[in-house]
């Protein structure tokens, strides 16, 4: 499974590892903290602490960058529009995902795949 530094080195400790694995499977439905949290038997606000102790990051910090390396590999692998890419990965609207990508890349989705795809030709 593809992962980006981040997430690697995120993943060295019990919850983080597993808290990845847990969205990773379940990326594109809707994530809700106190779901989670309670899935891993934990209150929310010791969850919380846990996870950004061991991964020094957010449980939406975490969803946001796995959603959007999801969505790095329908961008370099497919046609689907933006929008389409932003809803399969689980964003709600294109607007958020867009500045999301921005966010974490440096670049816009359509900036990444056309890098991507010249990356492909080369």
């Amino acid at each position: 499974m593809h992962h980006t530094e981040l997430i690697n080195h995120s993943t060295d400790s019990t919850y983080g590892h597993q808290v990845y694995q847990y969205i990773e499977k379940r990326f594109s439905t809707t994530l809700k903290l106190d779901d989670v949290a309670r899935h891993f038997n934990l209150n929310k606000c010791y969850f919380c602490s846990v996870l950004k102790k061991e991964t020094g990051m957010t449980f939406t910090q975490i969803v946001r960058e796995v959603r959007v390396e999801k969505s790095k590999l329908l961008l370099t692998n497919s046609n689907l529009s933006t929008l389409t890419i932003a809803l399969t990965v689980g964003f709600n609207n294109q607007n958020y995902f867009n500045m999301s990508f921005k966010k974490l890349t440096g670049m816009t989705p359509l900036e990444y795949r056309r890098l991507a795809h010249q990356n492909k030709r080369a």
